[in-house]
């Protein structure tokens, strides 16, 4: 009988000690945020690791331009001068940036669809248009680019060399917003499934979760939501603005303002479990106003910018 109750003893010790490991698994800074990209007279804004975590892609002030680095914030180098720091996205070779790029005609501006790649080369992928609301998305493991317009899906090649292992891969559906509607769609269909959890919403910032399960996404002037990539499991994370996936799809950094109805005074980086069991103040012992943060692929690094000087700084994260 003793023997018994000792194992049994030590079995509740064991899961108690997995219990507490779980409960702790949480992201923590690691010191204070250290400034790696900084050029005077320049207000550097919205860095974007690259897939592979070897470079570091950032705009400037009223998104003109686009800079690469490297991952340590050297070897800094313009790829345009154009206004393409909106919406831009890397491609999963960590080679290519897509984007949505605009100039001005005749005193009219106009919007084409853009790709530049890191050797310094470009492709224009659309003619510029009068108006082009949405935000070109990748598709079809990069093959495709992907724009709504006016409710209808474009879909263009992106002249990009796919390995061969990846096109035998099974076809990914892609996700984009459209006007009131979080859209769901393959190629070369070209078809969408509306796949919304609220009806007459403004829908803002849509991220993928690394692990293709789940959807990140804001409501303008609401809250901070993740779902499934079926629509289902909706979880209100509370307020909090442009989200960015932790590697293993637990976990979303956001930042969370304040303000005093014409500046942003205050704005602070937290992690935010995607079951909405945790909240956590990444920045809380700086006084930066933390903005636009982005997770490293690896997990142990988040970039965010700051206006207070134009620079953009990374925080060191353990679990």
């Amino acid at each position: 009988m003793m023997k018994i109750s000792s194992t049994l003893f030590l079995l509740s010790i064991l899961s108690l000690q997995l219990s507490v490991f779980t409960a702790t698994a949480q992201p923590v800074p690691q010191g204070e945020p250290t400034k790696i990209i900084e050029e005077p007279d320049m207000v550097f804004m919205n860095p974007s690791w690259s897939p592979d975590g070897e470079k570091i892609a950032i705009t400037s002030a009223r998104y003109q331009g686009l800079w690469i680095t490297d991952e340590n914030g050297q070897n800094l180098r313009k790829v345009t001068d154009e206004e393409a720091g909106f919406g831009f996205s890397w491609s999963s070779d960590s080679e290519s940036i897509l984007t949505r790029v605009s100039e001005y005609q005749n005193r009219r501006r106009k919007l084409a669809v853009k790709i530049f790649h890191t050797d310094g080369s470009a492709d224009q992928i659309t003619e510029y248009r009068d108006e082009m609301p949405a935000l070109p998305t990748w598709a079809d493991f990069d093959q495709q680019v992907v724009l709504i317009n006016e409710g209808e899906v474009e879909a263009f090649d992106s002249q990009k060399e796919v390995p061969a292992a990846m096109k035998q891969k099974t076809r990914q559906p892609f996700y984009v917003l459209k006007t009131d509607q979080i859209a769901k769609g393959m190629v070369p269909e070209n078809s969408t499934e509306n796949i919304s959890p609220f009806q007459d919403a403004t829908y803002l910032n849509l991220q993928v979760s690394p692990d293709g399960r789940k959807l990140a996404f804001e409501v303008y002037g609401g809250n901070l939501y993740v779902m499934n990539i079926d629509g289902t499991g909706l979880m209100d994370l509370g307020k909090a603005n442009r989200p960015k996936w932790a590697p293993d799809s637990k976990y979303i950094v956001a930042m969370v303002t304040e303000d005093d109805g014409h500046n942003i005074t205050k704005s602070d980086l937290y992690a935010l479990s995607v079951d909405g069991t945790n909240r956590i103040n990444l920045t809380s012992s700086t006084d930066l106003i933390a903005m636009n943060p982005d997770w490293s692929p690896n997990g142990q690094q988040i970039l965010f910018d700051t206006s207070q000087d134009g620079a953009i700084y990374v925080l060191n994260i353990a679990y």
